[in-house]
């Protein structure tokens, strides 16, 4: 039941089990005993009360006359203050990340089977998690950047039932609250908005700083809400519903808490460090939240993120199975139900990243080198080559590269091409991103040219929108008597040299797309030499031709 108490706290007051039909919240600071034959006041209060010495306010509160007489199932009403309890500390089930227990100022490292002490604080951290189990079996799931106070825990052994107390003090708790039997509901999450109780139900609350609001939704069970302290209405809250509490204590009216996102196409594996969700959208949703544990009661909660989007991203996450859930948000805040799944991350040892070629680049020749990185946990290799896309038979398939880098023959076409790392014991990772390349015949040989006395006519095969380089050298590195000439048509003419014997030549085509092909391979030309006069200068006839020596 949500009310406002004395002191003007909103309170979120849940009614498992009320007396009669009504729904009204019963006091949880009265318990209620049902006489049984025999009971006498005096005997009452030696088993129940902490001072037995105490049972007339019980006589004088119930209107009894005679205290040792009491009717079979008369109920009696015995003030909570008046009953014998015992402390019971909370036991920490499981710490994710950086979480503190403060005790009287004291702050030391929270750690998995601590004891959780009433008056003592739990801080977590940003990414920290925490679960805990109280005396009564309840189980709260502290989250991220929170912090908590285990007020009060309290074993009323005799009657049978806990009186428990938590302090929000901001952040956000889910709790799955054992169903107590015997007394009334005695389960309290207080914020600076809000109270919440319950028995036998699952909830979560937050404080949110931010807006100095508190939030209530409620996953199974029924409450009762009462607003401000002048308001007496009462509105049912049930399984599926939430509601919002403001920086007044104004609780807001009940609404539907958003239905659980479809996990059924999500992959049941990621082979990323970075693991991808991405749900379909929720109507209405404007935020989503995803969690990961190592359990599948999410005692152990290793990763959290939200998103204002249904593409959810987590890092940091070590290789294993993980159990899933997902939920969305509305515009209020509130959050609904979750979807559960699993998937496996193997992502390491990660994958080499490409070098060259390098993504749908072109290469022209018989055969295609291949390069790639050093990831830190590669002791080899394994590389695959595809000209389908498919990987069931590809052709290139080593797993035996030590080194990173190799050259393959291949046809021409067009050709996926992906890596993987292996480890020294032999552990395989995921493949890397496909990639693409295109492997192109090599340059044609170039023909011999059309030789007059005055020119060197060229011509070769090319492809449309192409551009060409034409170079002559003296020697077969092209750095002795270079001559190129640019051109945009597979066809040069070039003077023909004076001096004559060996010559090389050789063309370069560029592609429309701008990719620089190789030279193709360099022709020898074999030019008669020029008769030479007492100076050394070429001899020339009359029309001023070049004389040149008998061949």
């Amino acid at each position: 039941m949500l009310c406002v108490n004395s002191r003007g706290l909103a309170a979120i007051l849940a009614c498992a089990a009320s007396f009669g039909a009504s729904t009204a919240l019963a006091d949880p600071a009265v318990y209620r005993y049902r006489a049984q034959a025999g009971d006498t006041l005096i005997a009452l209060g030696q088993s129940l009360l902490e001072h037995p010495s105490d049972w007339p306010e019980v006589q004088k509160l119930n209107h009894i006359r005679n205290p040792r007489s009491i009717a079979v199932g008369q109920d009696i009403l015995i003030p909570t203050r008046l009953l014998r309890w015992q402390s019971k500390p909370g036991e920490v089930l499981a710490v994710h990340g950086q979480a503190q227990l403060v005790t009287a100022g004291q702050a030391s490292p929270l750690l998995t089977k601590a004891t959780w002490l009433p008056g003592s604080d739990i801080h977590t951290a940003p990414n920290a998690h925490v679960s805990v189990r109280l005396a009564d079996g309840s189980v709260l799931k502290i989250n991220s950047a929170s912090v908590v106070r285990l007020e009060r825990t309290q074993h009323y052994e005799r009657p049978g039932f806990f009186a428990t107390t938590l302090q929000v003090f901001k952040g956000r708790v889910e709790a799955a609250v054992a169903h107590l039997t015997g007394g009334e509901p005695r389960f309290q999450v207080k914020t600076p908005q809000a109270t919440l109780g319950v028995r036998g139900t699952d909830f979560r609350v937050a404080a949110l700083a931010d807006t100095q609001t508190s939030l209530g939704e409620v996953l199974t069970g029924r409450v009762a809400v009462k607003g401000a302290p002048k308001d007496r209405k009462e509105v049912a809250l049930t399984a599926g519903q939430g509601l919002v509490v403001d920086a007044h204590q104004k609780v807001g009216a009940p609404m539907a808490l958003p239905p659980a996102p479809d996990l059924g196409a999500l992959p049941a594996l990621q082979e990323r460090p970075l693991v991808r969700l991405t749900v379909p959208p929720v109507a209405g949703a404007q935020s989503y939240r995803a969690q990961v544990a190592l359990d599948a009661d999410f005692h152990q909660v290793v990763g959290e993120v939200t998103s204002a989007t249904p593409e959810l991203r987590m890092a940091g996450l070590a290789d294993g199975r993980y159990h899933l859930r997902v939920r969305a948000g509305n515009a209020q805040g509130l959050e609904g139900q979750d979807a559960q799944g699993s998937f496996t991350l193997k992502a390491r040892p990660e994958p080499p990243n490409v070098v060259s070629p390098a993504p749908k680049a072109k290469h022209r020749g018989h055969e295609v080198p291949l390069q790639w990185t050093e990831p830190d946990q590669a002791h080899r290799y394994h590389l695959q080559v595809s000209n389908d896309g498919r990987w069931d038979n590809p052709v290139v398939n080593d797993a035996s590269l030590a080194t990173p880098a190799a050259t393959r023959a291949l046809p021409p076409g067009t050709y996926q091409w992906r890596l993987a790392s292996i480890r020294t014991d032999g552990d395989h990772g995921p493949f890397g991103d496909v990639k693409t390349f295109i492997l192109l015949p090599p340059p044609a040989a170039l023909p011999p040219p059309k030789v007059d006395d005055k020119t060197l006519s060229f011509s070769w095969s090319g492809e449309p929108g192409q551009t060409f380089v034409l170079q002559m050298a003296r020697d077969a590195a092209f750095t002795q008597g270079l001559l190129a000439v640019n051109t945009t048509e597979p066809q040069a003419s070039v003077p023909r040299p004076e001096q004559g014997g060996r010559w090389w030549v050789r063309t370069q085509a560029t592609d429309a797309d701008g990719y620089v092909g190789p030279f193709c391979a360099p022709q020898v030309l074999q030019l008669p030499t020029c008769l030479v006069d007492s100076n050394g200068a070429c001899l020339h006839a009359g029309d001023g031709s070049t004389v040149r020596s008998p061949q």
